[in-house]
């Protein structure tokens, strides 16, 4: 017999995907290694290099080990004990054919015309590793020795890769500013003067139906427009308005209820009614967002599942399809503004990136699971909304 596939996502097999990349915390150091004499004790600096989110190794003038910390250890793939007290030739001999160690001699004797200087060189494993040098002063003529700060290059890489995405993305940003706001008057114009020209022409007249794909295509035009400039908004005030959930998620659904019944796809609504309020920063509009998303990927019905709850400090949303998912490839992308994989005339990639600025906007956060052929669901989490001061105090 033929196994069906269940079409409802299992709850303890979800894997959430948050709209921002998590930091990776470094393990807390179970022990604690140090390079003081005997009776003396541990240095404040040595405590808080162990703490440091990198790795730092002090070599003295002979470019022996004086110290390393827990970080470097791993990094470099050495022990820690191990390794003080040893030239870094022999711990580290694959260093030896890098620029890095023909620069050496150059901080060791204090003779660098440059504060910092970064090198790539191998690590273990075939990582790749980021050392950032720079001579310890003793005196203005001389050096004590030369501090390494090392991380992994590819952790680098990727900031340096968001960083550049997020500068093009501000550009990009300002850049549909300004467009939309040049566009947004002629647009107006032009899209009148259609109207009243379709209104003097019969219905058989061939140059209306010309006038009707012309107005079909402006229609679009506006559409885009309208969400360049909602992408762009900037928000200066902060958000104090409280509301009910529920209340807010049926006024959306109102708004889209013709295309649910075009498409034929079942709306179901599991609501806690005891919902507290909570602070809205244009809430509305993301639902509106995410539900037509969920409709784009049931093109042929299905059932669209709106769930709420109560969970202590914050209430829940989540908002469950039937459709085709989304492809595992495109996950870290789908908050991106303007990634879209939808027909061009079909969606501008905007949806998602505004539903999760009104989110954080609201102080709530926004993560999704998907299931090829199973279905997407979107969670969102957000804060109780601020009793008033007056009631705080029982006046």
């Amino acid at each position: 017999m033929q196994q069906v596939l269940s079409r409802t996502l299992d709850v303890r097999k979800r894997v959430w995907y948050p709209s921002k990349l998590q930091s990776h915390l470094r393990p807390q150091a179970t022990t604690r290694f140090s390079m003081e004499t005997p009776g003396q004790r541990r240095d404040e600096w040595e405590q808080l290099c162990d703490l440091a989110p990198c790795g730092l190794l002090l070599l003295d003038t002979h470019a022996v080990i004086r110290f390393l910390n827990i970080c470097a250890a791993q990094l470099l793939g050495v022990d820690q004990r191990a390794a003080t007290g040893r030239p870094l030739s022999e711990v580290l001999p694959a260093w030896k054919d890098s620029p890095f160690y023909a620069s050496l001699p150059a901080f060791l004797g204090a003779q660098s015309t440059f504060e910092l200087i970064d090198f790539d060189v191998p690590g273990p494993e075939q990582k790749r590793l980021r050392v950032s040098a720079v001579h310890v002063p003793n005196g203005p003529e001389k050096a004590s020795g030369v501090l390494l700060a090392v991380v992994e290059r590819t952790e680098m890489v990727a900031l340096e890769q968001r960083l550049h995405r997020a500068e093009y993305h501000a550009a990009i940003g300002r850049l549909a500013r300004g467009i939309a706001h040049e566009l947004n008057s002629p647009l107006d114009g032009v899209l009148r003067y259609t109207h009243l020209a379709l209104e003097q022409l019969t219905s058989d007249s061939t140059v209306r139906e010309y006038l009707v794909h012309v107005k079909e295509g402006l229609d679009r035009m506006v559409r885009a427009v309208r969400a360049f400039l909602e992408f762009s908004r900037q928000v200066t005030t902060p958000v104090k308005r409280a509301a009910h959930l529920n209340q807010l998620i049926d006024d959306a659904l109102l708004l889209v209820q013709h295309r649910a019944k075009f498409q034929q796809v079942a709306i179901a609504k599991r609501f806690d009614p005891a919902l507290p309020p909570i602070t809205d920063g244009g809430l509305q509009h993301a639902i509106v967002n995410l539900v037509k998303n969920a409709f784009d990927a049931m093109p042929r019905g299905g059932t669209l599942t709106i769930t709420t709850r109560a969970d202590g400090s914050s209430v829940e949303l989540d908002i469950e399809d039937t459709g085709s998912g989304i492809p595992e490839a495109i996950f870290p992308r789908i908050f991106e503004p303007f990634f879209t994989t939808k027909p061009i005339h079909q969606g501008n990639g905007l949806g998602l990136i505004i539903a999760k600025e009104v989110v954080e906007r609201s102080g709530g956060t926004i993560e999704f699971t998907s299931q090829a052929g199973v279905g997407t669901t979107f969670r969102i989490r957000l804060p109780l909304a601020q009793r008033p001061e007056t009631d705080q105090n029982g006046a």
